[in-house]
């Protein structure tokens, strides 16, 4: 039997630096019912949110896989497998309750969670589409119903999903404002075509969020905001503190226009009884945004593949061009995981 190697994040360990291991001769299964095995030829490297995904037992407690956002080319399909051949290139992304992972030379996925590649859009590139893509068109898309004419502010516009955000919201016809917390962030967004309606630049100047978003809209404010995470609570209470990145609740709040939407990646997001009040009086929504949602939702398969496969027909054509900060092999990998807090623009993707 074909043995191959994978990277495992071991939740036991004390610190990133050595959380992350190389597990070696691991056995290749053939696939059996809907399930295809996939030889993976770029995989993009991320930290999922182990401590949510354990809390409601969706994975284990020790040893996690890494890695479910990946392209490749099918090598085996199961015996009830309709949609693709040995021999496609196809992209997908894998359950986070599955116990495969991307970041291997193999991995066994469902023929419903993978769609062919187009053959112009490089591995790299279709592997850095998934994630990062869903997250974005399902928050414009789905859940801002974003329009032509209305305003966005996409927090960490540098980074791979605030780039897919502001690329879609353009060629859906809004204006885009987004935020830089670097000189490398401000540098990759100024050159943005067609540039971004406004970049606040929060790394050499101490600016109000607030102020620039309602002086970008005369005052009314923006009709949707997608952010990165929130300063929840003062510096005193909070664990957040030393992440200045993060802009605080009150304002993302008082920026919204009437009407607005403010989706959050903030998953213990909570709303003091005043903040409530100002969300009811504009008629203002929130929603939360977790890019697996489609894939745990067994009934949404087709919903998942129809955003995917319109994600990479935009790829194909141009609309959409996805930032790959810089590519890694395998030997590079663990230690590219355990810095990645360290590449705030883009994606960093795993090439086989």
């Amino acid at each position: 039997m074909e043995t191959q190697r994978r990277i495992v994040f071991q939740s036991s360990k004390d610190t990133f630096l050595d959380a992350y291991e190389v597990e070696e001769n691991v056995k290749v299964e053939s696939p059996q019912n809907n399930d295809v095995l996939v030889r993976v030829k770029a995989c993009v490297l991320n930290k999922n949110d182990t401590k949510l995904l354990q809390e409601f037992k969706i994975i284990g407690k020790e040893t996690i896989p890494v890695g479910t956002e990946m392209s490749g080319i099918v090598t085996q399909v199961g015996p009830d497998v309709s949609r693709v051949s040995v021999g496609d290139e196809v992209v997908g992304m894998l359950s986070p309750d599955s116990p495969d992972c991307a970041c291997t030379t193999f991995c066994t996925i469902s023929e419903y969670n993978i769609v062919k590649k187009p053959s112009k859009v490089n591995f790299a590139d279709a592997a850095c589409c998934v994630g990062d893509g869903i997250k974005a068109y399902t928050a414009l898309h789905y859940q801002a119903n974003i329009c032509g004419g209305e305003t966005v502010l996409v927090m960490n516009g540098a980074s791979g999903a605030g780039v897919m955000a502001i690329q879609l919201g353009q060629s859906w016809g809004a204006k885009v404002i987004t935020t830089a917390h670097s000189e490398e962030e401000k540098l990759f967004l100024e050159g943005f075509r067609p540039e971004i309606g406004k970049i606040i630049d929060f790394a050499n100047v101490k600016v109000s969020l607030l102020d620039i978003c309602l002086e970008e809209t005369g005052g009314t404010g923006v009709d949707c905001i997608i952010d990165n995470g929130v300063q929840q609570f003062s510096e005193e209470f909070s664990d957040q503190a030393n992440n200045i990145n993060l802009p605080s609740k009150h304002d993302l709040i008082l920026s919204l226009a009437v009407g607005g939407k403010w989706i959050t990646t903030q998953c213990d997001l909570q709303l003091d009884p005043p903040h409530s009040k100002i969300l009811y009086l504009k008629g203002a929504t929130v929603s939360f945004l977790f890019k697996d949602t489609w894939i745990l939702a067994k009934g949404q398969q087709g919903r998942f593949l129809h955003i995917l496969t319109d994600l990479l027909d935009k790829v194909e054509t141009g609309t959409l061009k996805p930032m790959v900060h810089h590519t890694v092999n395998f030997e590079d990998a663990c230690t590219a995981l355990s810095n990645l807090h360290q590449f705030t623009v883009g994606n960093v993707v795993l090439v086989m």
